[in-house]
């Protein structure tokens, strides 16, 4: 019996996105975070202490118990099923990232970006891509509105699809797009809560306006031969996807 429906691989392969509620256990929940909150210098029992520290990623997301939130568990085992059955690497990190709030700030829409394709400021150097397939978002923590949530553009990965077949890879004007691509969306909810994300789609972390630590672990999935194949750009964007038709 799977995890997703016909309606869910119908809405990511139209969106880009999908968001699957209490995907990741409590016991697994507990135990990242409790590492997480030892790697820290904020106190986890002082609010105040979390105000106005930024954005930052924790380098632990290798630990058995922070990828453990997103591999080997029913967040793989959903992926798989919109990528394909032992399609996916079946390890990798899932790397912790720390939005702090700051209450002062005043929200404005964020602008978003693809991973992995050159930019002049991103690091990417030009001729390479460092393409994934698959993105899994898990909250660790429940994330209210304009609370610093994962932002996705939905359909996006459509527009950037056909894009590239029509551009060189490493083309992009400064990471953004050189088009509308309409309003975005925060994904909001509890612990244990799961976003996909197709490997085109912008996305970005919002502004964090509240008094909460959004706490994200976030992982990219890799096909097993996404050497082989991550420089076409094929008619079809879900040749590859056995769970998508």
């Amino acid at each position: 019996m799977g995890h997703l429906t016909a309606e869910d691989t119908e809405f990511f392969k139209e969106n880009g996105y999908l968001v699957m509620r209490g995907a990741l256990e409590q016991e697994a929940i507990d135990a990242a975070l409790d590492r997480l909150w030892e790697a820290l210098d904020e106190d986890r029992n002082d609010p105040e202490s979390w105000i106005r520290k930024g954005y930052r990623s924790v380098p632990v997301g290798n630990e058995e118990v922070i990828s453990g939130t997103t591999y080997n568990n029913r967040v793989f085992a959903m992926a798989e099923e919109l990528v394909g059955k032992d399609k996916l690497n079946t390890s990798g990190g899932a790397g912790p990232h720390i939005n702090f709030p700051d209450p002062d700030r005043k929200w404005r829409e964020p602008g978003g970006h693809l991973d992995g394709y050159h930019t002049p400021t991103n690091g990417v150097p030009k001729g390479v891509v460092g393409a994934f397939t698959l993105g899994a978002t898990v909250y660790l923590d429940t994330v209210e509105k304009r609370g610093g949530g994962f932002t996705v553009w939905p359909g996006s990965h459509r527009i950037w699809a056909e894009y590239f077949r029509h551009h060189d890879l490493d083309s992009l004007p400064g990471g953004g797009a050189p088009f509308d691509l309409g309003p975005s969306y925060e994904f909001t909810g509890g612990a244990g809560d799961v976003c996909f994300w197709h490997h085109q789609m912008s996305h970005t972390a919002g502004p964090n306006c509240g008094r909460n630590v959004r706490i994200a672990c976030i992982s990219r999935y890799r096909r097993k031969d996404l050497d082989q194949i991550k420089f076409e750009t094929p008619d079809d964007m879900w040749k590859y996807w056995d769970g998508i038709s």
